[in-house]
């Protein structure tokens, strides 16, 4: 299941049957509608584009799909990353600094849940990778994508002296994703520590709800 913009080129209804997907494969984020047809799409597509939708495809249930979606994960060199997707609640608000997150929030299960589900099926589950290698495309790799544009990357992903004091400690037989469709926002769980620029953000497996020490990072001016 992916998530875009309803506006997004390859949703085009001329263009979804070279995906081999149809409209009724497309579920508006905010309403929960189900696109039925091609003129439904067309008149969506016009009245807000940037409209967030979820996009049935891959269906892990399906056999095939979810051998396609290990081959593609097995890859060598390929990265474990997500843009996430706004999360958004029938208010209209678009963020929230309450925890838990209040109920009836609406986004793609992969804000939540990437980096846990990925391990938790890569690692724990089909032991296609060990944990250095996990480790490897989620956080060295990323990071090394980057160096070239953002500086503060080339700190980033490793663990040394000098080196950005950002540090996960995981369960590795609990860490897990917890989200759904239904409920996206639920947190993955079997975290122990957490530290960003040397700050606790999760200490003991619990979440300081006052710590804020992230930081942007950014690219270099040329």
């Amino acid at each position: 299941m992916g998530s875009t913009g309803i506006g997004a080129s390859f949703l085009a209804p001329d263009r979804l049957r070279v995906s081999g997907l149809q409209p009724a494969n497309i579920v508006m984020l905010g309403t929960g509608e189900r696109i039925l047809d091609e003129r439904r799409l067309a008149e969506l597509r016009a009245l807000d584009p940037a409209a967030t939708c979820l996009v049935e495809y891959l269906d892990e249930r399906d056999e095939a799909d979810l051998q396609r979606l290990h081959r593609t994960l097995a890859f060598p060199d390929a990265i474990i990353a997500s843009d996430a997707m706004p999360v958004e609640w029938p208010d209209h608000r678009t963020d929230s600094r309450a925890w838990p997150l209040p109920a009836g929030a609406s986004t793609h299960p992969r804000t939540a849940g990437t980096f846990a589900r990925t391990l938790r099926l890569m690692v724990r589950e089909h032991a296609v990778w060990d944990w250095v290698e996990a480790f490897r495309r989620c956080s060295y790799l990323p990071a090394r994508v980057l160096d070239d544009v953002a500086p503060a990357m080339r700190k980033k992903g490793i663990l040394s002296a000098g080196a950005g004091a950002d540090i996960v400690v995981l369960d590795p037989a609990a860490v897990t994703d917890r989200a759904t469709a239904a409920d996206p926002v639920r947190p993955s769980s079997g975290v122990r520590h957490l530290l960003v620029g040397g700050v606790f953000v999760i200490r003991d497996g619990r979440l300081d709800q006052d710590a804020y020490p992230g930081r942007p990072v950014r690219a270099e001016v040329r």
